[in-house]
């Protein structure tokens, strides 16, 4: 009988904490090479979030 791999934080904990290792590796990357005025991880999420707070949907622009 086969066993199911075990979690590591748990069934619904381990994708988050996966999301948020990610997260925090690329935030460390864009610091460590730098990107172009606009275009890094905070100003763009700011950018998203502005445009949901005024009503565009995700895909319009």
């Amino acid at each position: 009988m086969v066993q199911p791999n075990p979690y590591l934080l748990g069934r619904f904990l381990d994708p988050v904490f996966a999301l948020a290792v990610g997260t925090v590796s690329y935030y460390a990357h864009e610091r460590k090479v730098g990107r172009a005025e606009g275009h890094s991880l905070n100003e763009l999420v700011r950018k998203r979030l502005e445009r949901v707070r005024a009503g565009k949907h995700v895909g319009q622009y």
